[in-house]
């Protein structure tokens, strides 16, 4: 009986610490409707992933085995790299590129094995010289929202288990990891805690899909710091069905001063809502067209995206 009732008090007391944390989102300053510029290129790409860095960005295309690494200047859209060849060669992609985000100096690109991590410094006119190459912990999990902290920490998602895992890249060992309940189905894109996941130097935001809700989280405790909740924050889930799914949050990116969260709210809009890292509203855009794969160069104030639906010969770009 002792051990029940010391178990109802811990659970009371993490649901009221949870209500302390938690604040209404506040209402956007800003609200804005931005028009994309195409801007054509001679290449044949279609990106899954956009990364800005210095004054230029990197896109990967996992679909073209013969160059699934491109890199353009920016603002003109210069080519100014091609490569990357599928193959089992060491500098040959055996899996796929993918670009571990940071907030740091560096490019970490991983694929070439399938746990394996490869880091470049950058020069001022672009060029990436090789630096380190990182061997990952074995993991069944499915990584996405790959992201690198402080040049020694790899966090990201495993949507497939509902975590978010902490890796020291230095001992290859699990530094802490933070667990969201799962639904009572098999369907795991469908449960009501899937999310989205960001991190810089001190902090991990978690944006759900299905909730108007956002959390905070500490990169080093990974414990709850602050938790952002809209108006609703019902999940409305029909599963097998993402049409008729109300989805608030796809895809997060994180800026040096805000971060950035698209979704599509009620009205199945291009809704890309800004935030400062203390949780404060910024400014709500909303999109002519839905990009894919996006970046955002906050100096100049510019979001770089890619639709093929809408325009296959090159890139988007908006304004703001």
């Amino acid at each position: 009986m002792k051990r029940v009732c010391f178990l109802l008090f811990c659970i009371t007391l993490m649901a009221c610490t949870e209500q302390k944390l938690q604040q209404d989102m506040e209402p956007f300053p800003e609200e804005k409707l931005l028009y994309a510029e195409r801007i054509r290129v001679d290449e044949i790409i279609n990106p899954e992933q956009m990364v800005l860095k210095k004054q230029s960005i990197l896109v990967t295309d996992s679909r073209n085995h013969d160059a699934m690494l491109y890199q353009y200047s920016l603002p003109e859209f210069k080519c100014i790299y091609k490569g990357g060849v599928k193959g089992q060669a060491e500098d040959e992609f055996q899996v796929y590129p993918r670009i571990w985000r940071t907030l740091t100096g560096k490019v970490y690109i991983g694929g070439y094995t399938e746990f394996s991590l490869k880091s470049f410094r950058m020069d001022n006119t672009y060029h990436l010289s090789f630096e380190k190459k990182y061997e990952l912990p074995i993991s069944s999990g499915i990584p996405n929202d790959r992201h690198i902290v402080r040049d020694s920490l790899s966090i990201y998602n495993e949507t497939d288990k509902l975590a978010i895992k902490k890796i020291n890249l230095n001992t290859r060992q699990e530094a802490g990891q933070i667990l969201f309940e799962p639904d009572d189905h098999p369907e795991k894109y469908y449960y009501e805690n899937n999310g989205i996941m960001i991190a810089n130097d001190s902090l991990i935001i978690y944006a759900y899909v299905y909730k108007k809700q956002i959390d905070f989280y500490s990169v080093d405790s990974m414990k709850l710091c602050k938790r952002l909740v809209g108006d609703n924050i019902i999940p409305r889930i029909v599963i097998g069905d993402i049409e008729n799914s109300l989805v608030y949050y796809d895809e997060l990116v994180a800026g040096k001063r805000y971060f950035y969260a698209r979704g599509q709210g009620k009205k199945k809009e291009c809704i890309i809502e800004v935030f400062d890292y203390s949780g404060h509203s910024i400014a709500k855009y909303i999109l002519d067209i839905m990009p894919g794969a996006f970046d955002v160069d906050e100096e100049n104030r510019i979001i770089y995206g890619y639709n093929s639906e809408f325009f296959e010969d090159g890139f988007l770009k908006f304004t703001f």
